[in-house]
């Protein structure tokens, strides 16, 4: 079980980078207890977007995107409770940036393709 967590955001966000890396443990976290999966498997990331245009191009429009990329296995109720759940994580997690902003937060969770592989190298 390896979930790639990968955050993306417009970077006219509020939230600091050290605020970013507790935000993504706490989705990882719920990963853990909801999937489950093993918290030494997933593996998170901030991809922050320079340049964006959203809606009007008004510049306090800002967005975060979570992709989560799961093993095949899990049911689709499992699945859509858990994407309702990383978007509570989400928008609580980006509170400051949800009160000074007009921000969209998403998610969106798949399956890894057939040819996925990995390997641990210490």
């Amino acid at each position: 079980m390896m979930p790639h967590l990968i955050l993306e955001a417009s970077s006219n966000i509020i939230e600091t980078n050290d605020k970013v890396k507790v935000i993504l443990q706490d989705c990882q976290n719920l990963l853990v207890e909801r999937l489950p999966t093993k918290l030494t498997s997933c593996k998170s990331r901030l991809v922050l977007h320079d340049v964006f245009v959203l809606g009007d191009n008004n510049p306090a429009n800002a967005f975060v995107h979570l992709s989560v990329r799961i093993l095949k296995g899990r049911s689709a109720n499992l699945i859509n409770e858990v994407s309702k759940l990383l978007v509570e994580v989400l928008s609580q997690g980006f509170s400051k940036s949800s009160e000074q902003l007009h921000l969209g937060i998403s998610v969106e969770i798949t399956d890894l393709n057939d040819n996925y592989s990995s390997t641990t190298i210490k």
